[in-house]
């Protein structure tokens, strides 16, 4: 499948020279400063989840973000290269963006309008006014079922047609030379 992803000139740089780039934490570090604790273990969910799905050479923990080519453009970035790759089915799988979206926000991703609303009248029974809490705070140490709930709801990254198209985005844990365009 085709996709591109827009990365920073090093990467372009290390794939050339060595053949193949990973995400190491130290990048994801240097990424994400200050929030680095709220984003990296939602990698390392996502990677675990995606394992369900296709082989992922050990070790690694962070996926490479792509846009299926096609899909609305990846936005500019000074400095940032873009990249056009055509990797091979089973070394990436796609996901869906919405759900993302939940889980870097700690809140449940509903199947469907009904199941949406009958987990905020869950919520609205135990008087919980901040879903986010059952994740990121110490609610969930109260309500565990409901806290498996919001977790298993993010299973469906991988399972879930996006609504929109334009929330399909492939994740991959290597690039490889030989896939670039």
């Amino acid at each position: 499948m085709i996709f591109v992803s827009r990365q920073s000139p090093g990467v372009l740089d290390e794939l050339m020279r060595s053949g193949t780039y990973t995400v190491k934490e130290e990048y994801v570090r240097r990424k994400y400063t200050t929030i680095t604790d709220h984003y990296a273990p939602l990698y390392r969910r996502l990677t675990a989840m995606a394992r369900e799905h296709i082989d992922i050479p050990d070790g690694l923990l962070y996926p490479v973000w792509l846009s299926p080519e096609g899909s609305d453009p990846i936005p500019d970035s000074d400095g940032d290269v873009f990249l056009r790759l055509d990797i091979p089915e089973g070394s990436y799988i796609l996901a869906n963006d919405e759900v993302w979206d939940h889980m870097i926000n700690h809140i449940y991703f509903p199947a469907d309008m009904a199941d949406e609303l009958a987990h905020e009248a869950e919520l609205a029974r135990y008087g919980i006014s901040s879903p986010s809490s059952l994740i990121s705070g110490s609610t969930g140490n109260f309500y565990p079922l409901l806290r498996q709930k919001i977790l298993r709801s993010w299973e469906s990254i991988y399972t879930v047609t996006p609504r929109d198209p334009k929330h399909t985005v492939g994740l991959c844990w290597e690039l490889r030379r030989e896939w670039l365009l």
